[in-house]
């Protein structure tokens, strides 16, 4: 019984070093600022959507203002609504500058513009190999 208990408390004295040593290890992620956040997603979009050098000056202000505002709603834990208010403030000015091609671009969900373009591709891929 005795031998039973004190390999117990070995593996559990065991677990706690290991689990404390490796929650030690772990690096730390290097917050971005709000400009290089803003920068990550204007570069996207600019890329993403053909956008003119005038565009992507609009886009990157409101970007900058829309990360700002969200960075720091969130340092304050702000209810959902102000989160939902914030998108579709930005949502606005996107729109403004966009045209609709690019907002409706935009507004799609990049993985399912990626399954479409894949589908296309597999589809040119077939018509070929029935054309030989």
């Amino acid at each position: 019984m005795k031998t039973r208990l004190f390999r117990m408390l070995l593996i559990a004295f065991a677990l706690t070093f290991a689990v404390s040593a490796f929650a030690q290890e772990a690096p730390q992620r290097k917050q971005k600022t709000v400009e290089e956040m803003a920068a990550v997603q204007t570069e996207t979009m600019a890329t993403r959507l053909a956008l003119t050098s005038e565009q992507t000056k609009r886009i990157m202000e409101i970007n900058l203002d829309f990360v700002a505002k969200k960075k720091e709603a969130k340092d304050r834990n702000a209810p959902e609504e102000e989160f939902v208010l914030l998108y579709k403030n930005r949502e606005d000015a996107v729109k403004s500058v966009l045209t609709s091609e690019q907002f409706a671009t935009w507004k799609k969900d990049p993985l399912e513009e990626m399954r479409e373009q894949r589908e296309q591709r597999e589809k040119n891929t077939k018509n070929e190999s029935k054309n030989k």
